[in-house]
């Protein structure tokens, strides 16, 4: 049968092994998904089980210090976590800020230091959470200190948790100081009740939302939870004996199997977090201590305890080393590289531990809070400011030898002029920097031109001149490739005197019959909205007698359509785009399609990194034709065969292309600011061209 250790009410304080090989489970787990993800892709259930220990250590601490102080000193357990955590997580941030900026493409700069100063501040993980479902982000790769998402939601789990426990203690206490006995009762059945809801929300919210749901703090708080409700039911004991050992070993079972079956396509936290967080408690209440078949046996040895004294170093440097280090040595992403890569991990943060970690904690220098706290204000402030020099600073150095923009070959007068201008001359650096060119993706050239996805009503927005001066009225009708192409076309507006109305809107194709259900994956809501968005454009534009030009711009596309209420059409992916062609012509309405342009994709990396990356090379991120146009080219095979004086079919391959190569580089102009979108540059730079096209097929 199982028992129980001894241990009374005040809670055992003596120190707990297996805890620090849980430890090293751990951190194993979250260090071999990192470099081989394909082979343990559930490794990253590993955080888990650190938030799990973490609920039961910290309520254990907690507890105690209640029950024999009657309250919380919380400046003093503040500043014992600081001098514990940040110390080292500060060298860790200020090393891979250097490194960031000699060994990164500058384009992966911004988002590296914006990620620094969140993980400083210890919000990074509601910054991913925010970038989850910011469009513009979602393309965006992981940075260098991405991992220290899970060092947010602990360190904020500290300030919290402690602020709660005494809230707990102090209700009851109310009517006199309660006995250690009912303030535990009371405890466990306040935390039993928080844990659930927090689970609840956790499944809830994965399920309807799963890229948010994995950074939020209150997805991860009934793992805590958990921990502590191991922590204040056994009172620092634990379930012995045969049985209790055979739990032990299924609760490890469950953490490696959930580690190996697991991968990034299953939904987490929610309750698939269930196998590895009570894998976690089993391990934590029950086990064994004999030779060879105890699992706290196995835990208690001395390569596992060492695994956990290291673990929290080996987490905070093996995340920047294997983002990094591919781009310094070749042989980083091999198998043997790999392997030297770990074992230089682990000697870097035996290192750090015995210089920077434990010296730091120890520190007389450090023993009033106060020192405590002036230390991690400065420390802050220090990553802070060198987050926001450090790539401005090395731009400013990069732009004094870019190409002028005065010179006869900037931009799309390299592709006019051939033989006095290489395109793709490297000799200068581009201008603007290729940095500046990706932050493009965030910062739109006009803010609120587009209307989102998901967005109600119609956008409202006018460029060029005013509408009373103009001698002509504008219309832009697309989806984001069409709103690529507005600072050309607001450009040519100003020198043309016209008035520019904008009506376009995230990844809405300009087609008017119905999109087939689930295309894209997106659900049957957004491609509602989309197609009714079309609908009532079509028939404001239609009804506006003042517009006399519309142009319209939209993204190569795969997508399928059907016919929608009263439509009879034979071909509909076709026939609804021409159908508001015809609208418009038949009221008196110039139209003129754009043709769809090349797409640079170069797997995972966009234009502006390539051109970082091979600053000696850049038609290293030239792509043929064939393979730029990997979709249907929809705008070019409708606009095929219809004739009629209205209608203006503008081609803009040749702006990209040329001897059947399109480049993400031309004239010191970085092309697009990511896969497939016009950087704002060189779009205006494509304005006077774009003026003489429209000339030429007589709308201006």
């Amino acid at each position: 049968m199982s028992t129980l250790s001894a241990a009374d009410t005040r809670l055992t304080t003596g120190f707990q092994p297996e805890i620090q090989g849980l430890r090293t489970l751990a951190v194993a787990l979250v260090v071999l998904y990192h470099f081989w993800p394909w082979h343990l892709s559930g490794g990253f259930v590993g955080v888990d089980i650190f938030f799990v220990i973490s609920g039961y250590l910290i309520t254990s601490h907690l507890y105690r210090e209640i029950v024999r102080e009657g309250h919380v000193n919380l400046g003093k357990f503040w500043a014992r976590r600081i001098r514990r955590l940040l110390p080292l997580s500060f060298l860790v941030l200020i090393l891979t800020s250097i490194a960031a900026v000699i060994l990164l493409p500058a384009t992966l700069w911004q988002a590296t230091y914006r990620q620094v100063m969140g993980s400083a501040f210890y919000v990074q993980n509601w910054l991913l959470a925010s970038d989850a479902v910011d469009y513009s982000a979602q393309d965006e790769g992981a940075t260098a200190v991405q991992h220290f998402w899970t060092l947010s939601v602990e360190e904020q789990f500290y300030v919290l948790w402690p602020l709660l426990l005494f809230m707990v203690y102090w209700l009851v206490s109310r009517k006199g100081r309660p006995g250690p006995e009912r303030l535990r009762r009371v405890m466990i059945t306040s935390l039993a009740l928080l844990g659930l809801a927090s689970l609840v929300f956790s499944i809830t919210f994965t399920a309807y939302d799963p890229a948010q749901a994995y950074f939020v703090t209150p997805t991860r708080i009934w793992e805590f939870v958990a921990g502590a409700l191991v922590a204040l039911a056994l009172m620092g004991r634990q379930f012995e004996g045969h049985i209790a050992n055979l739990i032990g070993w299924a609760g490890f079972a469950a953490i490696v199997l959930s580690g190996v079956l697991y991968s990034a396509a299953t939904p987490f936290p929610g309750y698939t977090a269930l196998l590895p967080v009570l894998g976690t408690v089993a391990l934590l209440a029950c086990g064994g201590r004999e030779r060879f078949s105890g699992i706290y046996w196995w835990l208690s040895r001395r390569p596992a305890t060492v695994g956990g004294d290291l673990s929290y170093a080996i987490y905070l440097w093996h995340w920047p080393v294997v983002l990094l280090a591919p781009y310094a040595w070749e042989a980083a992403e091999t198998w043997q590289g790999k392997i030297v890569l770990i074992a230089g991990v682990v000697l870097l943060s035996w290192a750090s531990k015995i210089t920077v970690e434990d010296p730091w904690r120890r520190s007389r220098l450090l023993a009033s809070s106060p020192r405590t706290y002036t230390m991690a204000a400065s420390g802050m402030a220090f990553i802070t400011v060198l987050a926001l020099l450090m790539p401005t600073g090395a731009s400013a150095v990069r732009q004094s030898d870019a190409v002028s923009t005065a010179s006869a070959c900037y931009g799309y007068q390299a592709m006019l002029n051939p033989e006095e201008c290489d395109p793709l001359a490297g000799d200068k650096d581009p201008n603007p920097a290729v940095e500046v060119v990706a932050q493009q993706a965030k910062e739109p050239a006009f803010p609120d031109c587009q209307a989102e996805m998901d967005a109600e009503g119609l956008p409202d927005c006018r460029l060029g001149v005013d509408r009373e001066s103009a001698d002509k009225v504008m219309a832009v009708f697309g989806d984001s490739h069409g709103t690529q192409w507005l600072p050309a076309l607001n450009s040519m507006a100003h020198k043309e005197n016209i008035a520019l109305e904008v009506y376009t809107r995230s990844g809405c194709t300009p087609n008017v019959a119905d999109l087939a259900a689930e295309a894209d994956g997106r659900d049957q809501e957004l491609n509602e909205l989309c197609t009714e968005s079309n609908r009532q454009i079509v028939d404001k534009i239609a009804g506006d007698d003042s517009i006399d030009v519309v142009v319209v711009g939209a993204n190569q596309t795969d997508r399928d359509y059907v016919n929608g209420a009263g439509q009879d059409f034979e071909n509909p992916t076709k026939e609804g785009f021409i159908e508001p062609w015809s609208t418009w012509m038949a009221r008196g309405k110039d139209v003129v399609v754009l043709g769809e342009i090349p797409r640079l994709e170069q797997g995972e990396v966009d234009g502006p990194t390539c051109v970082a990356e091979n600053p000696d090379d850049v038609e290293l991120c030239s792509l043929s034709e064939e393979k730029s146009f990997p979709r249907t080219q929809n705008l070019r095979a409708a606009a095929e065969g219809i004739d009629d004086d209205r209608f203006h079919f503008i081609e803009t391959k040749d702006f990209f292309c040329r001897d059947d190569s399109c480049h993400a580089l031309i004239g010191g102009i970085v092309t697009y600011y990511d896969k497939s979108h016009i950087s704002h540059t060189y779009a205006e730079n494509l304005a006077p061209e774009i003026a003489k096209r429209f000339k030429e097929s007589g709308v201006l």
